[in-house]
């Protein structure tokens, strides 16, 4: 399972003050989106939410059940985000909220003419290389965990539209290119883990990686495995996925170590030397600039969650 990185919180509003308990909305408009935080602070259920344009919309606080179309419902938590083409319509449960446990979300709608133009621009100024795709939306791939990248430039668009600056919608137009990009990486970060089609050009690569973990694994090698050059791989890599090649053979070791860390009988130790690290000191920065927290501790979280 993918790490998860949740947005900053907000302040809650003053939930005495409030004429809706149910999906109460701040709106904060600006010249190419509009941000809304939605708080929700009874349990109720078959809300309907819809939108025009795009809706990028990401949960802050709290647990939400989600339907699309006949789809079935799904877990809605922090450090996820659902994307929705326009004229989508979502239907919503809200099982456990109260105002001690309230429900926040943040949701950025952009009038899809700006969407359009925005991929227009990706693909005429900065191409991917190769064969790589253009840069568009996969709507199939609509609810992903959010990765540190995309997390960060969401906490910035949300930080600008809440800013007194005459500026901000300037800062907010720059803003939402990264955004539409990082959304698009992050989307296949999580098609690798739900697992890649086989046309795919770094199918093999990921494959390969994933395979050679707890070896050294050579640049070249991935190379081959892409039939592309050096340059043209670690460009189109990170143009697809949003990370170089070492980066992501990083964060799979990591991803591997957290399961590994599940089995009491490895020590930390044991652990880096499994996932390829032969230095355990440097394996536990790792971990903690990626999870957050030190390999020690998140053994102690997963012991404690089972308790």
């Amino acid at each position: 399972m993918a790490s998860k990185y949740a947005l900053d919180l907000i302040n809650l509003s003053d939930a005495s003050k409030l004429t809706s308990l149910v999906e109460n909305r701040r709106v904060f408009t600006l010249n190419q989106c509009e941000l809304n935080i939605f708080e929700t602070y009874k349990p109720c259920s078959d809300v309907v939410l819809s939108y025009n344009g795009l809706v990028i919309t990401s949960m802050m606080r709290g647990r939400k059940v989600m339907y699309l179309s006949e789809n079935p419902g799904f877990n809605f938590l922090p450090g996820e985000t659902v994307i929705l083409p326009e004229g989508v319509s979502m239907k919503v449960d809200f099982p456990e909220a109260d105002a001690k446990h309230p429900v926040q979300c943040a949701t950025i709608a952009l009038d899809w003419a700006v969407v359009e133009q925005t991929l227009d621009f990706l693909n005429e100024h900065y191409p991917r290389p190769g064969n790589s795709p253009d840069w568009k939306l996969n709507f199939s791939q609509y609810h992903f965990y959010n990765n540190r990248e995309l997390t960060n430039v969401m906490n910035r668009l949300i930080n600008i539209s809440m800013e007194d600056d005459l500026a901000k919608d300037a800062l907010a137009d720059l803003t939402l290119k990264s955004l539409l990009i990082r959304v698009i990486q992050t989307q296949n970060m999580a098609m690798i883990e739900d697992g890649l089609p086989a046309n795919n050009r770094f199918e093999s690569v990921v494959n390969y990686i994933r395979e050679h973990l707890t070896k050294k694994i050579s640049i070249d090698v991935l190379c081959q495995k892409a039939c592309m050059s050096k340059s043209n791989f670690f460009r189109s890599f990170k143009d697809v996925f949003g990370l170089s090649p070492v980066e992501f053979i990083i964060r799979e070791r990591i991803s591997l170590a957290r399961r590994l860390l599940a089995n009491p009988a490895l020590s930390v130790s044991e652990v880096s030397d499994q996932v390829g690290f032969n230095n355990p000191h440097y394996f536990s920065r790792l971990f903690k600039l990626l999870e957050g927290i030190t390999p020690k501790s998140y053994r102690q979280h997963m012991i404690e969650a089972e308790e």
